[in-house]
């Protein structure tokens, strides 16, 4: 057995096809694992499965019946199953022998997953990997068609054929543009199972804050949270705060909060006493599996929580939330990424929740130093406020900002403090909030992000935006402080890293806009544009176009619907002149059932051909001759002369059958 290109097309197709369903990541991990490994044995061309098909399909089948078993308990997800067997049934066929049939049920299974991958995700990805699936699939349906015996073809014919495949792949892909755009049909999201957005990852939004942990979230890329904002700043950077959750019980290296859950509702007020603010910001939230968390985060300071749902392959479903004291919302459900909207007030502090008159004041056993060094920073000021402004203007100008660990050690407080002098937020925002309950005013720290930039019309905060910083409850209120150093308040990734996930956020907010939420209103306005031009000015023009670009989308679909029925004429026009080619074709076909093959009638030249080597008949070595010559001269630029026609005919007579 050899690699052919057919081959190894197929399978690239098919490996385009897994890529497809595992891209959700909800493949159970045996799928995930045996399918590169057939991959490669099939790439190496070891085909274990060839001679043994009964034995592999009773397998097969047993397998079946524990997935859609699973299915049946509710213990595994219908599409999921599908995928999942019909993944196994593409691996067994990559590892039976490669014959056409094999070849073609591949190629048929690896459409299948391209088809689960469009109910589990829509993301920007899966059409890469879609036009991946299609390339190769028609490359290898091509060999298939074109070549019975594809070792036989040398490079100049390989060149010419592939060639004539790039030309009708780009041809097919314009039509395909063209098509999606005009063709009448629902929002995408009707239908799709969404998965979540993103890249995955996690952001560390956790149920504690454990001092001596490493700042390694603040070099990620992988975007948490989009949010739109109304009204919108129209800045591509926000300086802003994203309250998630308050702690305030400290035992010495960890803190956890100690309020008691509500009764799940639907909705979220936040009372904060009578003064009310009209600076309202509105929010509306989609996080992804980055963020990692049930827990709801809002620009400082929340007043409003609503309209939740969980995002899951299953679709979108009402959620439930839960309010815990200090001011912390929750997912009533773990889900795969949330959707939900919020309010805040960011210009008044009508946070007037009272702290817990203990939890507020509480330390543990401390390092004697850290008392005195609460007394020193604060530096005789007897008012709260003062108090807390010098202790946070003091903690930022005296010690470092770093994200390197601290190891073990007993005291991260007070090695922070008196050691290494250097420290990420979580540590400033500890260190700030025991120095003023020392200090007798009431404090917590609290954890969310901090940042965000504008991608689209949404803005995107990353993981590695995750911040901590300190409430101190001043003159009836709670403050926010923050003595990290401003250098180590937002994200701190690699330069190259953040470029390339700006651009894929963008690229992903404009797939989403323009291709998952493309509906038949989209398609109304399209038309209403093409029919009478808009006279809106240049933003506004480009802010309704379907594509949302600045080239005029009229004229520009035009194009490619003309280049496309343009191309459809030519072929029309080439198919009614019948091809030098024809002729031969013809004559051999009847030289055939002249010396008994009747088949020839029914079955395509090249399968002949390939059937009669297969049974060793006498006119085997002629026919397959006849064929390559025929397939040469009508594909690629081989032209037939009368004399070597006359010869392959001949050879027919000649041969013994």
């Amino acid at each position: 057995m050899r690699r052919t290109p057919g081959v190894i097309s197929r399978d690239l197709a098919a490996l385009a096809g897994f890529g497809a369903v595992a891209l959700p990541g909800v493949l159970p991990l045996p799928v995930l694992v045996i399918f590169p490994f057939a991959l490669i044995l099939s790439l190496l061309d070891i085909r274990p499965l060839a001679g043994r098909r009964t034995a592999s399909v009773i397998v097969l089948l047993v397998i079946a019946l524990g997935l859609f078993g699973a299915v049946a308990t509710s213990a595994l997800d219908l599409v999921i199953a599908a995928v999942s067997f019909a993944t196994l049934v593409t691996c067994h066929r990559m590892l039976a022998e490669p014959t056409p049939q094999a070849s073609r049920q591949v190629l048929l299974s690896g459409l299948l997953l391209v088809s689960g991958g469009a109910a589990l995700t829509g993301e920007v990805l899966f059409a890469v990997l879609l036009v991946a699936f299609f390339l190769c699939a028609s490359w290898s349906m091509a060999w298939l068609v074109l070549a019975a015996d594809e070792a036989s073809v040398d490079s100049a014919e390989r060149r010419a054929i592939s060639r004539q495949l790039i030309l009708g792949s780009l041809a097919t892909l314009v039509m395909a543009l063209a098509f999606f755009v005009v063709f009448p049909r629902l929002s995408w999201n009707l239908a799709n199972r969404r998965a979540a957005p993103g890249l995955g990852g996690q952001t560390g939004m956790s149920d504690t804050v454990r001092l001596g942990g490493g700042g390694d979230i603040k070099t990620s890329a992988r975007v948490a949270f989009r949010v739109s904002l109304i009204p919108d700043p129209r800045s591509e950077r926000l300086e802003s705060y994203w309250v998630g959750r308050h702690f305030d019980v400290f035992d010495g290296a960890e803190w956890r909060s100690s309020g008691t859950p509500a009764t799940p509702s639907s909705v979220v007020g936040l009372h904060r006493g009578a003064q009310r603010s009209l600076n309202q910001v509105s929010q509306e939230f989609e996080t992804t599996p980055a963020y990692g968390s049930r827990t709801l985060v809002a620009l400082d300071t929340p007043t409003f929580f609503a309209r939740a749902r969980s995002i899951s392959l299953s679709g979108m479903v009402p959620m439930a939330l839960i309010h815990v004291p200090g001011d912390q919302i929750f997912g009533a459900i773990d889900s795969n990424a949330l959707s939900y909207a919020a309010t805040s007030d960011q210009l008044s502090r009508i946070d007037r929740t009272p702290p817990d008159p203990v939890g507020g004041l509480a330390v543990p056993n401390l390092d004697p130093r850290i008392a005195t060094l609460a007394t020193e920073l604060s530096g005789g000021a007897t008012e709260s406020l003062e108090i807390a402004q010098r202790l946070e203007r003091e903690l930022k100008r005296r010690y470092e900002y770093t994200l390197e660990l601290p190891g073990d050690v007993s005291d991260p407080l007070a090695d922070f403090l008196f050691t290494r002098r250097a420290g990420h937020c979580e540590d400033f925002a500890t260190a700030l909030a025991i120095m003023l309950r020392l200090q007798k005013v009431p404090s917590r720290v609290v954890t969310g992000f901090y940042g965000g930039e504008r991608a689209g019309d949404r803005y995107v905060v990353r993981s590695g935006d995750a911040h901590a910083w300190t409430e101190a409850f001043v003159d009836g209120a709670w403050l926010r402080l923050d003595a990290t150093p401003d250098t180590g308040r937002a994200a701190s990734s690699n330069a190259w890293t953040a470029a390339f996930t700006n651009a894929w956020e963008r690229l992903e907010a404009w797939w989403r806009a323009r291709v998952m939420d493309y509906s038949f209103q989209d398609q109304v306005s399209f038309a209403r544009q093409l029919v009478r031009p808009s006279r809106a000015s240049a933003p506004e023009a480009e802010a309704s176009s379907p594509l949302g670009t600045r080239v005029p989308l009229g004229p520009a679909v035009l194009v490619l619907v003309g280049a496309g029925l343009l191309v459809l004429a030519v072929q029309r026009l080439r198919r009614r002149a019948p091809h030098p080619a024809s002729s031969f074709l013809e004559e051999l076909e009847a030289r055939l059932k002249a010396r008994g093959v009747t088949d020839v009638a029914t079955v395509p030249l090249e399968e002949l051909s390939a059937s009669l080597a297969r049974s060793g008949h006498p006119l085997s070595p002629a026919v397959a001759r006849a064929t390559r010559r025929y397939l040469e001269a009508r594909f690629t630029n081989r032209p037939l002369e009368a004399r070597e026609r006359r010869a392959l005919l001949a050879a027919l007579e000649t041969s013994n059958g």
